[in-house]
């Protein structure tokens, strides 16, 4: 974050106008984005997702990824948060994990994405958050522009996790494709122990 954004934290990143109910994203903006929660199915698995990958919320995702844009983890973490509100959570439920990157596209982009959101979502909502307990230990090429058979195989055994046997806990990933990543995020914490996972996008 530069020295100018810290001023600008509740001006609109879409309409660069409105101040923002929550960093950088005005109500306007928020009530245009297409909230639509519901699940999908991957391999017999339920996967919550929350917002529909499109228009703005497709251009906070990229601007935040490719382009950088730090400061929009905050932004992010508040739409995940109204995501898990729409759910019925588990009592039982003991925080949750992000999908990582893995640490060749880390050392590339120089952030992890989800876990910047998080970080974020651990400070807005409490939750425990098992930071570093889900690694991606097999560097795949990029998702984006693979066909759904070769993501599956890209992503077999590229996720160990550990440290979480008998909990119960949230998956979350920010884009829902063809299901893969966050099904075999979810086999790999299931190996290792976890007694429920519930998966989560926050769009598709």
């Amino acid at each position: 974050m530069n020295f100018l954004e810290i001023f600008q934290d509740h001006t609109c990143y879409l309409c660069r106008e409105k101040e923002g109910a929550i960093p950088y994203l005005c109500p306007q903006c928020w009530d245009r984005l297409d909230f639509q929660p519901g699940h999908r199915q991957k391999n017999g698995r339920a996967i919550y997702t929350g917002f529909s990958y499109t228009g703005s919320l497709r251009k906070i995702l990229t601007d935040y990824k490719f382009e950088s844009k730090t400061y929009l983890a905050k932004t992010l973490a508040h739409l995940f948060i109204q995501v898990l509100g729409s759910m019925d959570l588990s009592q039982d439920l003991d925080g949750f994990v992000v999908v990582p990157s893995a640490r060749q596209t880390l050392k590339k982009r120089g952030f992890d994405p989800m876990d910047l959101i998080g970080m974020e979502i651990h400070r807005l909502s409490g939750l425990s958050y098992y930071r570093g307990k889900l690694e991606k230990i097999k560097n795949t090429p990029l998702q984006l522009g693979l066909s759904a058979k070769e993501r599956e195989v890209n992503l077999v055994q590229a996720f160990r996790a550990k440290d979480l046997e008998g909990k119960n806990i949230l998956l979350l990933d920010d884009i829902l494709t063809t299901g893969s990543t966050l099904y075999q995020a979810s086999l790999a914490l299931e190996e290792a122990g976890v007694n429920q996972v519930y998966p989560v996008s926050l769009s598709a």
